[in-house]
Protein backbone atom coordinates (compact mmCIF):
# COMPACT_ATOMS: atom_id res chain seq x y z
CA UNK A 1 0.00 0.00 0.00
CA UNK A 2 1.07 3.44 -0.52
CA UNK A 3 2.57 5.01 2.60
CA UNK A 4 1.99 9.02 3.17
CA UNK A 5 5.29 10.60 3.69
CA UNK A 6 5.52 13.93 4.16
CA UNK A 7 9.64 14.40 4.37
CA UNK A 8 9.65 12.61 0.84
CA UNK A 9 7.38 14.85 -0.78
CA UNK A 10 8.77 18.38 0.83
CA UNK A 11 12.68 17.18 -0.28
CA UNK A 12 11.00 16.05 -3.99
CA UNK A 13 9.20 19.77 -4.26
CA UNK A 14 11.95 21.21 -3.13
CA UNK A 15 14.30 19.50 -5.07
CA UNK A 16 12.50 19.98 -8.14
CA UNK A 17 12.50 23.82 -7.80
CA UNK A 18 15.87 23.91 -6.87
CA UNK A 19 16.46 22.43 -10.67
CA UNK A 20 14.07 24.41 -12.05
CA UNK A 21 15.76 27.44 -10.61
CA UNK A 22 19.16 26.71 -11.95
CA UNK A 23 17.52 25.49 -15.18
CA UNK A 24 15.41 28.57 -16.08
CA UNK A 25 18.86 30.38 -15.07
CA UNK A 26 21.05 28.83 -17.17
CA UNK A 27 18.52 29.44 -19.75
CA UNK A 28 18.37 33.25 -19.33
CA UNK A 29 22.06 33.35 -19.19
CA UNK A 30 22.78 31.47 -22.22
CA UNK A 31 19.70 33.73 -24.09
CA UNK A 32 21.83 36.69 -22.81
CA UNK A 33 25.29 35.44 -24.12
CA UNK A 34 23.44 34.45 -27.38
CA UNK A 35 21.29 37.42 -28.12
CA UNK A 36 21.88 40.51 -25.10
CA UNK A 37 25.55 40.44 -25.07
CA UNK A 38 26.47 40.93 -28.71
CA UNK A 39 23.95 43.46 -29.29
CA UNK A 40 25.57 45.14 -26.31
CA UNK A 41 29.37 44.57 -26.98
CA UNK A 42 28.40 46.08 -30.72
CA UNK A 43 27.16 49.66 -28.74
CA UNK A 44 29.83 49.75 -26.65
CA UNK A 45 32.49 49.43 -29.34
CA UNK A 46 34.35 51.13 -32.06
CA UNK A 47 37.26 50.72 -34.63
CA UNK A 48 40.57 49.24 -34.01
CA UNK A 49 43.85 50.69 -32.35
CA UNK A 50 45.67 50.35 -35.60
CA UNK A 51 49.35 51.26 -35.79
CA UNK A 52 48.97 53.65 -32.72
CA UNK A 53 50.47 53.26 -29.12
CA UNK A 54 48.14 50.86 -27.44
CA UNK A 55 47.74 48.72 -30.21
CA UNK A 56 51.56 47.96 -29.96
CA UNK A 57 51.80 47.86 -26.06
CA UNK A 58 48.81 45.04 -26.24
CA UNK A 59 50.53 43.16 -29.27
CA UNK A 60 53.34 43.07 -26.97
CA UNK A 61 51.56 42.16 -23.75
CA UNK A 62 49.65 39.07 -25.54
CA UNK A 63 52.92 37.75 -26.31
CA UNK A 64 54.38 37.96 -23.10
CA UNK A 65 50.91 36.07 -21.48
CA UNK A 66 50.75 34.05 -24.30
CA UNK A 67 46.84 34.94 -25.16
CA UNK A 68 46.26 34.77 -28.48
CA UNK A 69 42.71 35.78 -30.94
CA UNK A 70 42.26 38.49 -28.83
CA UNK A 71 40.64 42.54 -30.55
CA UNK A 72 41.41 45.64 -29.24
CA UNK A 73 38.97 47.68 -29.75
CA UNK A 74 37.89 51.20 -29.01
CA UNK A 75 35.23 51.91 -26.37
CA UNK A 76 32.52 54.26 -26.66
CA UNK A 77 31.00 53.39 -23.49
CA UNK A 78 32.94 53.46 -19.94
CA UNK A 79 36.56 53.80 -19.64
CA UNK A 80 38.17 50.31 -20.60
CA UNK A 81 36.83 46.50 -20.38
CA UNK A 82 37.61 42.59 -21.59
CA UNK A 83 34.77 40.48 -22.69
CA UNK A 84 34.80 37.12 -23.82
CA UNK A 85 31.53 36.18 -25.55
CA UNK A 86 31.04 32.65 -27.38
CA UNK A 87 34.99 32.79 -28.17
CA UNK A 88 35.05 36.26 -29.45
CA UNK A 89 37.70 37.65 -26.88
CA UNK A 90 38.14 41.61 -26.92
CA UNK A 91 39.91 44.24 -25.05
CA UNK A 92 38.46 47.89 -24.97
CA UNK A 93 39.83 50.92 -24.03
CA UNK A 94 38.56 54.49 -24.52
CA UNK A 95 40.32 56.81 -26.72
CA UNK A 96 40.01 59.36 -23.84
CA UNK A 97 41.45 57.16 -21.65
CA UNK A 98 44.98 56.46 -23.39
CA UNK A 99 44.84 60.11 -23.58
CA UNK A 100 44.75 60.87 -19.86
CA UNK A 101 47.18 58.42 -19.00
CA UNK A 102 50.77 57.85 -19.55
CA UNK A 103 52.58 55.20 -20.99
CA UNK A 104 52.95 52.75 -17.96
CA UNK A 105 49.84 53.63 -16.88
CA UNK A 106 48.12 52.60 -20.50
CA UNK A 107 50.01 49.22 -20.28
CA UNK A 108 49.27 48.61 -16.59
CA UNK A 109 45.23 48.56 -17.57
CA UNK A 110 45.86 46.93 -20.84
CA UNK A 111 47.45 43.60 -19.07
CA UNK A 112 44.61 43.97 -16.13
CA UNK A 113 42.01 43.37 -19.32
CA UNK A 114 44.36 41.16 -20.20
CA UNK A 115 44.34 38.93 -17.35
CA UNK A 116 40.63 38.69 -17.02
CA UNK A 117 40.59 36.93 -20.19
CA UNK A 118 43.90 34.84 -18.90
CA UNK A 119 41.42 33.54 -15.73
CA UNK A 120 38.64 33.17 -17.19
CA UNK A 121 36.81 35.68 -15.68
CA UNK A 122 34.01 35.80 -18.03
CA UNK A 123 33.27 32.41 -16.81
CA UNK A 124 33.97 32.61 -13.20
CA UNK A 125 31.56 35.87 -13.03
CA UNK A 126 28.98 34.03 -15.00
CA UNK A 127 28.49 31.26 -12.90
CA UNK A 128 28.15 33.71 -10.13
CA UNK A 129 25.24 35.82 -11.80
CA UNK A 130 23.41 32.39 -12.92
CA UNK A 131 23.47 31.16 -9.01
CA UNK A 132 22.18 35.02 -8.18
CA UNK A 133 19.17 34.72 -10.97
CA UNK A 134 18.39 31.10 -9.98
CA UNK A 135 17.59 32.23 -6.04
CA UNK A 136 16.82 35.88 -6.58
CA UNK A 137 15.57 35.86 -3.03
CA UNK A 138 18.41 34.65 -1.63
CA UNK A 139 20.67 37.74 -0.24
CA UNK A 140 23.46 35.60 0.38
CA UNK A 141 23.94 34.92 -3.29
CA UNK A 142 23.57 38.58 -4.18
CA UNK A 143 26.76 38.90 -1.41
CA UNK A 144 28.47 36.13 -3.02
CA UNK A 145 28.13 36.94 -6.74
CA UNK A 146 29.33 40.83 -5.79
CA UNK A 147 32.43 39.25 -4.24
CA UNK A 148 33.61 36.89 -6.76
CA UNK A 149 33.62 40.10 -9.03
CA UNK A 150 35.78 41.60 -6.79
CA UNK A 151 37.93 39.43 -5.88
CA UNK A 152 38.49 38.71 -9.78
CA UNK A 153 39.20 42.31 -9.95
CA UNK A 154 42.02 41.78 -7.68
CA UNK A 155 43.51 38.68 -9.45
CA UNK A 156 43.67 41.03 -12.28
CA UNK A 157 45.51 43.26 -10.52
CA UNK A 158 47.96 40.49 -9.01
CA UNK A 159 48.02 38.94 -12.71
CA UNK A 160 48.81 42.15 -14.38
CA UNK A 161 51.66 42.78 -12.05
CA UNK A 162 53.24 39.88 -12.93
CA UNK A 163 53.74 40.76 -16.81
CA UNK A 164 54.13 44.61 -16.10
CA UNK A 165 56.50 45.16 -12.82
CA UNK A 166 54.78 47.99 -12.50
CA UNK A 167 52.00 48.06 -9.86
CA UNK A 168 52.37 52.04 -9.43
CA UNK A 169 51.21 52.44 -12.59
CA UNK A 170 48.61 50.80 -12.20
CA UNK A 171 47.54 52.41 -9.09
CA UNK A 172 48.05 55.50 -10.36
CA UNK A 173 45.87 54.33 -13.16
CA UNK A 174 43.01 53.41 -10.87
CA UNK A 175 43.04 56.87 -9.43
CA UNK A 176 42.71 58.16 -12.23
CA UNK A 177 39.95 56.03 -13.69
CA UNK A 178 38.02 56.18 -10.29
CA UNK A 179 38.25 60.22 -10.49
CA UNK A 180 37.14 60.30 -13.94
CA UNK A 181 34.70 57.53 -14.43
CA UNK A 182 31.15 57.98 -14.10
CA UNK A 183 29.34 55.65 -16.90
CA UNK A 184 26.67 53.32 -15.22
CA UNK A 185 25.66 50.13 -17.34
CA UNK A 186 23.00 48.53 -15.71
CA UNK A 187 21.75 45.12 -16.52
CA UNK A 188 24.22 42.43 -17.92
CA UNK A 189 27.04 44.95 -18.61
CA UNK A 190 27.63 45.69 -15.19
CA UNK A 191 30.75 45.04 -13.56
CA UNK A 192 32.82 45.02 -16.84
CA UNK A 193 34.54 48.47 -16.45
CA UNK A 194 38.27 48.59 -14.96
CA UNK A 195 36.83 50.92 -12.09
CA UNK A 196 33.78 52.51 -10.71
CA UNK A 197 33.13 54.41 -7.37
CA UNK A 198 30.32 52.15 -5.82
CA UNK A 199 31.03 51.21 -2.44
CA UNK A 200 29.88 48.28 0.00
CA UNK A 201 29.16 44.45 -0.07
CA UNK A 202 26.90 44.99 -2.94
CA UNK A 203 29.77 46.58 -4.93
CA UNK A 204 31.30 44.46 -7.74
CA UNK A 205 34.23 46.20 -7.61
CA UNK A 206 37.09 46.31 -4.61
CA UNK A 207 37.22 49.54 -1.98
CA UNK A 208 39.61 51.69 -4.25
CA UNK A 209 41.72 52.64 -0.72
CA UNK A 210 42.72 48.95 -0.23
CA UNK A 211 42.96 48.26 -3.90
CA UNK A 212 45.71 50.84 -4.34
CA UNK A 213 47.32 50.25 -1.30
CA UNK A 214 47.69 46.14 -2.07
CA UNK A 215 49.70 47.87 -5.04
CA UNK A 216 51.66 49.92 -3.17
CA UNK A 217 52.82 46.75 -0.83
CA UNK A 218 53.47 45.38 -3.87
CA UNK A 219 55.87 47.60 -5.30
CA UNK A 220 57.62 47.87 -1.56
CA UNK A 221 58.06 44.24 -1.76
CA UNK A 222 59.35 44.34 -5.50
CA UNK A 223 62.15 47.10 -4.47
CA UNK A 224 63.10 45.27 -1.32
CA UNK A 225 63.73 41.87 -3.15
CA UNK A 226 66.19 43.93 -5.75
CA UNK A 227 68.07 45.62 -2.62
CA UNK A 228 71.19 43.50 -2.14
CA UNK A 229 71.56 42.34 2.09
Amino acid sequence: MYEWQPQRVVQLVLGSSLLASIGIASLMSLIARRFAFPRMLEGMISGTFSGSRPSETFSELCRKMNIQEVELREATVGNAFSLDNKGRKIVAVSPDLVSSMSSAEVEAVISHELSHLKNNDSREKGLARVAKVAFAFDPVLHLVEAAVHRERELLADQSSIKYTQKPLALASALLKVHSAFHAHLPGPGAGLFVGHKAKGLFSRYPNLDRRVQLLIDMAHEMRTETVPA
